[in-house]
């Protein structure tokens, strides 16, 4: 059985390899036999054999609803195209000594480019088709299209570096369970350092901004924008919502769950919300009365048909925001209205059990973790707060006396010329350059910090103490002051 044609893990050569051994119970095992470590290395030779059992259980969770289908898919992906043709071709017998090298020249490679072109790649040809990530493995009899263009090498994020990683760990961790090695090779793994999440959360401002542009494109967009902002949910989550998920009289909506089973939950919504739907309900019926069909509630909220039939696609939501937001001068994307809705929540005060509800998490550990980011305001209720608690201690201090340092000031401004300054300030609000420049003119040369010294030291150094009650004096007085 032909397994996979990849690279050697200590060479660069290229290999095949073949499981060329019998399952215990196909070369006669007796049922009362107990089957040993061997036995089990034969049915399963390789590091690439192992991960397919390894993806093959989590395709049983899916199935079973413990995993989602997007987690899956993605490690299935990752394993394809990076683990099993650099690792997959390591006996298992060899796992111990070959795995850590490979591994971590594994991740050095993708650090360098996503891909592992290995400098060896000038353009990257793309199958034709919805997916552009889907790289032309041979060239012969390929006709290049729009999606090929020149290859420019881009380290793989973090995130994925984790997630290549976990296939790995997870692997060996299903070996070591079931006996077929008898160490644990991955921990000595130099593993990618986690992604710091850094609190990302758009500003009131910036949200303010992408709601007014997303209604001023159009009405439909600007609803899915604003349950985007108010629920909380996810891309995926808004773009399935139907028209039977809203609940009309309650003024709640139903998310099913598309990423996480078990999340799915209804949650509240307020009057105006509920109004841009009814309104939403209105044009999908007009439409739909205009074609000829009638209104069965499958109708999706976000779509490009007229029909409502098909729902729009998240990739395309995203490229619709992020240009939306770019138009805006704001960098973003639909994911940081999630982290906007929660932040603002947690710090108004609303209970973290009910955030990680209405946002679909399974814990409130992650809505604390992944969620919470950092704001100024709540920052200074801290600071705030802390002294508060401690206000009957501070009759405890006595006052400190202001001191004078008119001594130790020996080329401090005559009383006279400060109070030339000081009236100045109040009569015409000037600041200390318009002020230098007045009093250049009659040959008193005084610098601009020395000024705001002044005016600082008599409070007249805000916009508050410059401004006298009846107005400013257009023409100041220009005489020097008697001694």
């Amino acid at each position: 059985m032909h397994v996979y044609n990849g690279f050697s893990a200590a060479a660069t050569r290229q290999r095949s390899f073949t499981a060329t051994g019998q399952d215990p119970i196909a070369r006669g095992v007796a049922p009362g036999e107990p089957i040993t470590a061997s036995d089990r290395a034969v049915a399963c030779r390789t590091f690439g054999d192992a991960i397919g059992e390894w993806l093959a259980i989590r395709d049983e969770r899916v199935r079973a609803g413990d995993l989602a289908v997007t987690s899956q898919s993605h490690s299935r992906s990752l394993a394809e195209l990076h683990v099993i043709p650099v690792l997959g071709p390591i006996p298992l017998p060899a796992l111990e000594r070959e795995l850590v090298f490979a591994a971590e020249r594994l991740y050095r490679d993708l650090g360098v480019c996503r891909i592992r072109c290995t400098g060896r790649m000038s353009i990257e040809h793309h199958a034709p088709g919805s997916g552009n990530a889907r790289l032309v493995p041979e060239t012969a009899g390929h006709v290049c299209g729009r999606r090929c263009r020149p290859h420019v090498c881009m380290p793989a994020s973090a995130s994925m570096l984790r997630k290549v990683h976990g296939v790995v760990t997870g692997t060996c961790a299903m070996l070591y369970r079931w006996g077929w090695i008898t160490t644990y090779p991955s921990t000595r793994i130099a593993a990618p350092k986690a992604p710091h999440t850094l609190p990302a959360a758009p500003t009131r401002v910036q949200v303010t901004a992408l709601i007014k542009a997303a209604f001023a494109q159009d009405a439909d967009w600007g609803t899915a924008v604003w349950m985007l902002l108010v629920t909380g949910a996810r891309r995926s989550e808004i773009v399935r919502s139907q028209l039977k998920h809203v609940d009309f009289a309650r003024c709640r909506l139903f998310i099913g769950s598309t990423k996480v089973e078990g999340t799915a939950r209804w949650v509240g919504l307020d009057e105006a919300t509920m109004g841009l739907l009814s309104t939403l309900r209105g044009r999908i019926e007009d439409r739909l009365a205009t074609a000829g069909i009638p209104v069965t509630g499958e109708e999706y909220l976000y779509s490009y048909r007229a029909d409502h039939s098909r729902p729009g696609t998240a990739g395309y939501f995203t490229h619709r925001f992020k240009a939306m937001g770019a138009a805006a001068g704001i960098d973003t994307h639909p994911h940081a209205l999630r982290h906007y809705a929660a932040t603002e929540l947690i710090t108004g005060g609303i209970d973290l059990v009910a955030v990680a509800h209405r946002l679909g998490h399974k814990t409130p550990s992650t809505t604390a973790d992944m969620y919470a980011a950092w704001r100024p305001e709540a920052d200074h209720r801290a600071a705030v707060l802390l002294p508060a608690t401690l206000a009957p201690l501070a009759g405890l201090q006595p006052p400190q006396p202001a001191r004078d340092r008119s001594a130790e000031q020996p080329r401090r401004t005559e009383p006279g010329l400060e109070q030339r300054i000081c009236d100045m300030r109040r009569h015409t609000g000037w600041g200390p350059r318009r002020i230098k420049k007045h009093l250049a003119a009659e040959n008193v040369a005084i610098a601009e910090s020395t000024i705001w010294l002044i005016l600082k030291r008599h409070g007249l150094n805000t916009p508050a103490g410059a401004h006298p009650p009846g107005g400013f004096d257009l023409f100041p007085p220009l005489a020097h002051p008697s001694p």
